[in-house]
């Protein structure tokens, strides 16, 4: 029984390893596309942002503007998205890279995808008014 429990557990910690030990990601901006009233904008990036993963959640801790210099605090709480296939807790089925993806809500009236990879962070975000593509470059 003791055995039994302990591969178990050990099956569980090798598997899970991503949601047991939380892991700090900075990642700085490279462009970001807007688009609004018909018109899409593209301009270069402009924050360096952190995150922290731990178990089933990613929280945005720190955005940093790079051109005001100044840093903008946030605690916004996203949700992890185990089911699909290309979640590093799955292995890497039919050849697809893991890829983390969480879904959170920055604000009363918008909704943002992150897609974690293993040297971008790539984020879409939706409010009633505009949709913001973002594509980072993981630094940490």
């Amino acid at each position: 029984m003791t055995r039994q429990t302990f591969l178990i557990a050990l099956v569980v910690f090798l598997t899970c390893r991503v949601a047991l030990a939380g892991e700090s990601i900075t990642a700085q901006e490279v462009e970001e596309y807007f688009y609004a009233n018909g018109e899409m904008k593209r301009s270069k990036g402009q924050f360096e942002i952190t995150y922290y993963l731990e178990g089933n959640t990613v929280t945005r801790t720190r955005v940093y503007d790079l051109n005001k210099k100044e840093v903008i605090p946030d605690d916004t709480v996203y949700q992890t998205q185990r089911q699909l296939w290309s979640d590093p807790t799955k292995g890497t089925l039919l050849g697809r890279k893991p890829v983390i993806r969480a879904i959170g809500q920055p604000g009363t009236d918008s909704i943002e995808i992150l897609m974690i990879g293993e040297t971008f962070i790539q984020s879409m975000r939706s409010t009633s008014d505009y949709f913001i593509i973002s594509r980072q470059k993981r630094i940490k």
